[in-house]
């Protein structure tokens, strides 16, 4: 155990899998395999908490890797000292403690030698005064049990440095409230920075947002050279958070905690920047109280246009001249209410671009549209705006941006197409502002870009087709023999009527040749369950099984909080979904997800029922009812219109009654049409994937398909 460790701080499995670097899947199977694990600590039975020491104890006598960082420690410190609401909190107090220990450390060590009572009344007037630059509005009071983590983070911070250190806490706390915190992901963030140009005096020039949340924006603003920050939040905490964390790495930075729109902190226009993600959505913005605002330029907004009321916003407080990159929803670029102040922006040549970004930098939900604007000056009005769909790759956004500012002067249409001219990247294309000025003024750049930027045909079709022929060759190699007809049913290979009744362990009585999954929930073999209803499928932090997800053979894609009664799927477990006449249904391999909505949990004794046996048989029995080959109609399963089964029928659904010697050799079978079966859907997928990318090659040309037309 690490010297200094402190027997407060507790871990999540998701944290011992991140710092094991490991999956979570594995630290479930260690729960089962050693019973020596170490036991939780806290928390609740689907979000156990962990004692840091007993881990790294456990880690050490298996000889397994572990690594704890010193700014890992303090979190894990946190996490095992307040509830989840609070860690905002925590974390800001200790961000404000960090800069007075960094601005006057005798000060700050003294108050540490205090008893925690008494260093917690002193604590929050000593920061105060310590760094008044701090934003207000936060609270001062400490608690008792605070104190020892900020002994704790004085210690880290002499040793990794203050700044660094709650760098970790604020990535750490991010992370935790992912989809609650809305904060830009870096990558995004990186290339706002650099489409505004900062890498050039950036010293010397100022930085707005408006709406900085925990500071994302800010910070890559700072790490590319910019001193002078400033910023403004609706949340405290948030304020606090991102004031530390420009503070102590000795930024000149205001930042604010006040609503941007009913109580703005920077009038006029300072900024020689301005960068913001606002809140998308808001059903409450304050559209009455700002009827008469001086900002609205372009137009008033419409009370269902609250994007666009952050647009005019950030435009009023930039220099002239000055790039304003706001993220905004998609669907800003086309909602009718807006296309008035949309059309006011070509036609003043505030807009310069609209760049649709990839959803695979975001969390969740649907990916933004990334505005770059201008605040017009005396020049004459651009004559056109570039549209484009940003790849994975920000240097392709680079490229398209300085292909499009370079190509020909602001005034002059461009000559991409001519000799000479510059070439725009994939995925991109200049298009002229009269060509948008119509009665939509649609500004969505997948209504006018014919070539999405993920088919970088010159790339991606061979590794398709390479793909895709070694999909071929393995479907091949899977695809069984099947044995000629003749053998015998399955329900003549048991024998007698004597050995399902011992493979199920009913009572006594003969068994007949099928079982339905009702009497064996009321044998005992098996438990039927499903979900709570109130169970969300859209928010939370634990993973969420779909029915959606049973149905194609993938992971837990949902996400779901805390709900009582909620069920956790384990190892073994057989999830089912009914739709379209079929029965979908998975043995679950790895735990850890949340059951969804429309999904039923088979929780099967091993010793009686093999789940690989049960989940094909469903499958097949969901074959038959719908109208395939085998039996006929299923206790009137099959007469259904169109086949469909409903909950209710999952218990009628029957079953071959085999001893389990003989369910497992049929569950092996099973498993190996599972895994033919997810071939065969790769396959397919690829298949999708080369000819839409042969398509779009063809159609743009730069790919040809050889070979005659008409042969076969």
């Amino acid at each position: 155990m690490p010297n200094g460790s402190d027997v407060s701080a507790t871990v999540t499995a998701s944290d011992i899998a991140r710092l094991a670097g490991v999956g979570r899947a594995a630290v479930s199977n260690w729960r089962r395999r050693f019973v020596d694990f170490p036991q939780p600590v806290g928390g609740t039975s689907t979000s156990p908490l962990f004692a840091l020491t007993a881990v790294e104890d456990w880690f050490d006598r298996h000889d397994r890797p572990f690594s704890v960082e010193v700014g890992d420690r303090v979190w894990q410190q946190i996490r095992g000292t307040v509830e989840d609401p609070r860690l905002g909190e925590l974390v800001g107090h200790l961000g404000g403690f960090l800069l007075h220990h960094q601005r006057d450390r005798d000060a700050a060590v003294g108050l540490l030698g205090e008893p925690d009572a008494a260093a917690a009344r002193l604590l929050g007037p000593a920061i105060e005064r310590a760094a008044p630059d701090l934003p207000v509005g936060f609270p001062l009071i400490w608690e008792p049990d605070w104190v020892p983590i900020a002994r704790s983070a004085a210690a880290a911070a002499d040793r990794d440095g203050h700044a660094a250190l709650f760098e970790v806490l604020r990535v750490r706390y991010r992370e935790v409230y992912s989809r609650q915190v809305a904060e830009t992901p870096p990558a995004v963030a990186d290339l706002m920075v650099g489409l505004a140009g900062l890498g050039r005096m950036a010293g010397e020039l100022t930085v707005l947002d408006s709406a900085c949340g925990v500071g994302g924006l800010l910070e890559a603003a700072r790490v590319a050279g910019v001193r002078r920050l400033l910023g403004q939040d609706v949340d405290p905490t948030a304020a606090r958070i991102t004031g530390a964390g420009l503070l102590l790495h000795g930024a000149d930075a205001r930042i604010v905690a006040a609503d941007s729109l009913l109580a703005d902190a920077f009038v006029g226009g300072q900024a020689d920047v301005v960068l913001c993600g606002p809140p998308s959505g808001q059903r409450a913005w304050p559209h009455d109280e700002l009827v008469d605002s001086p900002w609205w330029g372009y137009g008033v907004p419409p009370r269902g246009e609250p994007e666009l009321a952050w647009v005019q916003h950030c435009l009023a407080h930039g220099r002239r001249g000055a790039p304003v990159l706001v993220l905004m929803p998609a669907a800003a670029a086309s909602r009718p209410a807006g296309r008035r102040i949309r059309a006011n922006l070509l036609r003043a040549g505030a807009l310069r671009a609209v760049l649709g970004l990839p959803l695979d930098l975001f969390g969740a939900g649907s990916a933004p549209d990334l505005w770059v604007l201008r605040v017009p000056g005396d020049d004459v009005p651009p004559a056109q705006v570039l549209m484009g769909l940003a790849s994975n790759d920000p240097s392709t956004v680079q490229r398209a941006w300085s292909s499009f500012t370079d190509s020909a002067p602001a005034s002059e249409p461009a000559k991409a197409a001519e000799p000479g001219g510059a070439v725009l990247p994939a995925g991109f294309r200049r298009m002229p502002i009269t060509d948008l000025l119509d009665g939509e003024v649609d500004l969505n750049p997948r209504s006018h870009v014919l070539v999405y930027p993920d088919s970088v045909i010159e790339r991606e079709f061979p590794a398709v087709r390479e793909e895709f022929l070694a999909a071929l060759s393995s479907l091949s190699a899977l695809t069984p023999s099947i044995p000629p007809p003749g053998i015998s049913s399955p329900a003549k290979t048991s024998g007698s009527t004597a050995e399902p009744a011992a493979a199920f362990e009913t009572a006594g009585a003969a068994q007949p040749a099928w079982v339905t999954v009702g009497q064996l929930a009321k044998s005992g073999v098996l438990t039927v369950l499903t979900a709570p209803l109130q169970t969300r499928t859209d928010a939370g932090d634990l993973p969420l099984l779909t029915a959606a997800d049973v149905r194609r053979g993938r992971g837990a894609s949902g996400r779901t909080g805390l709900l009582p009664g909620m069920l956790m799927l384990r190892s073994g477990d057989v999830v089912c979904a009914m739709a379209a006449g079929r029965i979908a249904a998975e043995v679950i391999d790895e735990v850890g997800a949340v059951l969804g909505p429309k999904v039923a949990l088979l929780r099967v004794d091993p010793e009686r029922l093999d789940p690989h046996f049960l989940a094909g048989s469903l499958r097949a029995a969901g074959y038959r009812a719908a109208g395939g080959l085998g039996v006929g109609d299923e206790e009137g399963l099959g007469s259904r219109s169109g086949g469909m089964l409903s909950r209710p029928d999952l218990r009628r659904v029957r079953i071959s009654a085999l001893a389990l010697a003989a369910q497992r050799e049929l569950g092996a079978d099973f498993r190996r049409l599972q895994r033919l079966e997810k071939s065969v859907r790769e396959a397919a997928e690829l298949g999708e994937e080369i000819i839409r990318v042969g398509y779009l090659g063809v159609a743009d040309g730069r790919l040809r398909v050889r070979g005659d037309p008409d042969s076969r």
